[in-house]
């Protein structure tokens, strides 16, 4: 337990349960291979936790002031690929119980990796220093585990990040499932940053690709954005693609997706691509299950 400058509650107070990823309705423990992840899929994060009450109060001194009341049960989810944090935030049960946190993560959001940490914070405004030495300070962590739990998330090849809303009109078009934005000023950028996939949710088919229901929506846009991908490399003369890419760079994904699909090499690729358009169709035909192609 590290030295705090307030009292904190001992370790054998809090009895931590390891955490679950669900998705699609299936449940991963941490450090265990997380299949069938995509950027279009929603994961929720489950969590739970005991505490005895009366020796987390008598540890941290806020027996009375402010009691069970004014602290949380906080579990935290942090995305360093994307800099987002999920969290949600429970009060403590009077009787004991078991307290279950569940963080929801939407499509879109996340990549990679996830890491989950689980805390118990004091939630009151700031008061005075306190002779006791215990917490006076808003969100003063009284426990926390000393290691975060991990999820790696394993891509089924769709790596296409994106954010789903209701298209409007303008550089939306309002009767557009998807539209794909991709900066190729410079490769070596993180994908995460050039690369962007919107989906219209006020479409049917966007729908149901944000919520996982169509498996031929899935094929079509995958073969779409390699192609819009491979496209946008193919215009004009780049000295750029044979380089050597640092991982997750737009570089380095793409190459690998162009392995994953057409068995080339990026540089191989664009050059197909400018030499035999047409086979490049073809050949994505097959390895994105396009319209059911490969079953």
């Amino acid at each position: 337990m590290r030295l705090m400058p307030f009292r904190v509650a001992a370790d054998h107070v809090v009895e931590w349960r390891a955490p679950v990823l669900v998705v699609r309705g299936e449940s991963h423990d941490p450090g265990e291979e997380v299949r069938g992840w995509d950027y279009l899929t929603e994961v929720t994060v489950e969590g739970a936790l005991t505490i005895r009450n009366d020796e987390l109060l008598n540890s941290t001194g806020l027996v009375t002031d402010p009691g069970l009341s004014g602290i949380r049960a906080v579990m935290r989810v942090d995305c360093s690929a994307t800099s987002e944090r999920f969290m949600d935030v429970v009060p403590l049960d009077p009787t004991g119980g078991q307290l279950r946190l569940t963080v929801r993560i939407p499509a879109g959001a996340v990549a990679e990796e996830l890491e989950v940490r689980y805390e118990i914070v004091l939630d009151v405004p700031d008061g005075p220093v306190r002779e006791d030495r215990a917490a006076h300070q808003r969100g003063s962590r009284l426990h926390e585990l000393d290691r975060p739990y991990r999820f790696r998330l394993e891509g089924s090849g769709s790596a296409f990040p994106i954010e789903a809303f209701e298209f409007t009109g303008g550089e939306f078009p309002k009767d557009s499932v998807w539209l794909l934005r991709f900066q190729d000023e410079d490769l070596a950028t993180p994908y995460l940053s050039a690369v962007r996939l919107y989906v219209n949710t006020a479409h049917e088919e966007g729908r149901k690709l944000v919520d996982g229901s169509s498996g031929t929506a899935m094929s079509v846009l995958k073969r779409d954005v390699l192609l819009q991908l491979l496209t946008r490399l193919a215009v004009g003369d780049r000295d750029d693609l044979g380089q050597d890419f640092q991982t997750d760079s737009a570089g380095e994904v793409i190459g690998a997706l162009c392995v994953l699909f057409l068995d080339q090499t990026l540089p191989g690729a664009v050059e197909l691509m400018r030499d035999d358009p047409g086979r490049v169709f073809a050949l994505l035909q097959a390895s994105t299950n396009f319209l059911g192609a490969g079953s």
